[in-house]
């Protein structure tokens, strides 16, 4: 009898514990691109990405890849679907969705669609593209680098198709800086940083908000030094690329930051395959912008802390069409959206 009471018992457990477990559980996979250099405002922002998705779907397995990619490689892979999210700057996409310049010759990549603004790259400051030289550097402005050895980043990145427009303010190219003796190097650039250090390059050219890990970490055993924008330079990125807005970084950003630093930001957030449905994108909107979810920023960066109070600028430069998940978001939560570039654009 006893053999019997204690094996109803434990049928009676079991029942209990089948009737405790999740079920509406489910395994959730995406798949997102964005890995730039490590600490990099791409890095960072799918590091907040993919926690905000975990967050999304609490009571689901979530499973993500991420894929490496510059601003430049983002959008064909979420156009095509191979990613449903993607590291969105302003201009690439934009090229991206008009077929012009980076893309000029190819499809128009219109099955992307916008969800939001990185916070944490909107509450510190840019000045990009970042000029970083070393303290006993001869070189005072960007008209100083006709015969330097300089560093621009990946090869199809935003930041060395930036720098050579910027150089035309100054009547140089990446062709005369090469015609005069000097050298222009594509490519990681943490590589690039310890290239300067070493003294096998005269400056490198950074685009992120500031203080950048990567310079904070080339400055621990070097001494660098910033060089702000002459306004030539500025006027020529300004002309070239609506989507960029004025940004000063004022002194002592770093420790060793004696003067204010100007130059431009990005519109940098985003980007979502069209066919995600509404109600995903709906949920991690909320979970990124509204409430005690955008905490989600500081939760995960440290130095992206207080980034929530940036939530009313989370659709500040809307630069092509709103996924409909991320428009309903932003309209409940009375987020104003500002629509700029293609960003009124039907699709």
């Amino acid at each position: 009898m006893r053999i019997r009471t204690l094996v109803m018992s434990a049928v009676v457990a079991a029942a209990s514990f089948v009737t405790l477990a999740p079920v509406h559980a489910e395994t959730k996979s995406f798949v997102i691109i964005g890995r730039g250099s490590a600490g990099s405002t791409s890095d960072l922002a799918f590091t907040v990405l993919e926690e905000a998705l975990k967050r999304t779907f609490p009571e689901d397995t979530v499973q993500i890849r991420r894929l490496p990619g510059t601003a430049a490689a983002a959008p064909p892979r979420v156009q095509t679907g191979e990613a449903q999210f993607g590291h969105g700057v302003g201009e690439n996409v934009l090229d991206a969705w008009t077929g012009t310049r980076t893309f000029e010759g190819r499809d128009k990549m219109r099955d992307m669609r916008y969800l939001g603004g990185y916070l944490g790259f909107l509450k510190r400051p840019s000045a990009s593209p970042t000029f970083v030289t070393t303290e006993d550097s001869d070189i005072k402005s960007w008209a100083d680098l006709a015969n330097k050895r300089i560093g621009v980043g990946p090869a199809d990145s935003l930041t060395a198709t930036m720098v050579e427009v910027a150089l035309g303010g100054v009547d140089l190219s990446y062709d005369k800086i090469a015609a005069n003796g000097g050298l222009v190097m594509t490519g990681d650039w943490n590589q690039q940083f310890e290239m300067m250090g070493d003294g096998q390059l005269d400056a490198v050219f950074f685009t992120g908000d500031h203080p950048a890990p990567i310079i904070t970490q080339f400055a621990a055993n070097n001494s660098p030094r910033l060089v702000t924008m002459d306004e030539p330079v500025l006027n020529a990125l300004m002309e070239n690329y609506p989507t960029f807005s004025r940004n000063d970084m004022p002194a002592q950003t770093y420790d060793w930051q004696k003067e204010e630093v100007s130059g431009i930001q990005l519109s940098i957030g985003y980007i979502v395959h069209k066919d995600v449905p509404e109600e995903t994108v709906y949920e991690l909107c909320k979970q990124l912008y509204v409430g005690d979810g955008a905490k989600v920023w500081g939760d995960v960066v440290p130095g992206w802390a207080g980034a929530e109070t940036m939530a009313p600028r989370a659709a500040a430069t809307v630069f092509i069409p709103l996924h409909p998940g991320a428009k309903r978001c932003f309209e409940e939560a009375g987020i104003d959206i500002n629509y700029i570039a293609a960003g009124n654009d039907t699709p």
